[in-house]
């Protein structure tokens, strides 16, 4: 695709790129995949509750603003199939702080990622650098937790993603196609895993972004949009999340 003015790439930061995005492994996901609910759910010990409690009485001072809600874990992932289990978003950020609090049963949470087209190539964005999870790294938007978001319970990959593209950039459903799942990309240290999924807008890089900006959510300090040509380039670089290089290869 041809390179566009608004599309240069930005330079590297300064930002020391954490240790912890080393250790992912990727799983080829069916594009039927399914998405089980069951009830079961780890029972932890008082020792370890009272550790949950504690991590996130320090991170609601630190953020008031945390909102202890549902997420979906992942029990077992299959390429056709993930099943798992609703659980509450403080044992999510207890493992994302201490990733051995749960010891040889961690949780799986799990997260859906974009990877979005638009007419002059792909948008990615970097994390706000005050972000609890992996802040100053660049990722393909939008992305977010699986929460619950119905009164049924039941997992949709298309509506979450959908949901988060409203949250992160404004845009509507309406202006957006939703690909077929292709990656599950879990994180070793934190054992949150990531699916990864195409999406496509007719909307020009130049109305995304005033979008963004208008949407004012703090997920994010920097976009850009990169021509399929520059494509291998970033893939390379050392502060993009392993979701966003796998989902760039497959370009």
């Amino acid at each position: 695709m041809q390179k566009t003015e608004i599309s240069t790439t930005p330079r590297p930061n300064t930002f020391s790129v954490p240790s912890n995005v080393e250790g992912w492994k990727s799983i080829s996901l069916s594009p039927d995949l399914r998405v089980i609910v069951h009830e079961e759910r780890p029972i932890w010990s008082a020792a370890t509750e009272a550790q949950v409690e504690a991590i996130w009485s320090q991170a609601k001072q630190a953020r008031p603003r945390l909102f202890n809600g549902r997420i979906f874990c992942a029990d077992r992932i299959e390429p056709d199939c993930i099943m798992g289990h609703w659980t509450e978003y403080r044992l999510a950020l207890a493992q994302m702080t201490d990733p051995l609090i749960f010891g040889d049963r961690p949780l799986q949470q799990l997260a859906v990622c974009g990877l979005l087209h638009c007419p002059e190539g792909v948008v990615l964005a970097r994390r706000n650098p005050s972000s609890i999870y992996l802040g100053g790294c660049w990722q393909s938007p939008p992305a977010g937790t699986v929460e619950s978001r119905t009164e049924t319970g039941v997992v949709s990959l298309s509506d979450q993603i959908l949901a988060e593209a409203k949250e992160e950039l404004g845009l509507d459903k309406t202006e957006l196609i939703v690909g077929n799942p292709r990656i599950a990309m879990i994180h070793g240290r934190t054992r949150i895993v990531d699916i990864g999924i195409p999406l496509t807008t007719s909307l020009p890089f130049t109305a995304l972004e005033r979008r963004w900006r208008d949407n004012a959510n703090t997920e994010y300090d920097l976009i850009t949009c990169i021509p399929m040509t520059e494509s291998h380039q970033w893939r390379l670089r050392k502060d993009i999340l392993p979701t966003t290089q796998t989902l760039l290869q497959q370009l």
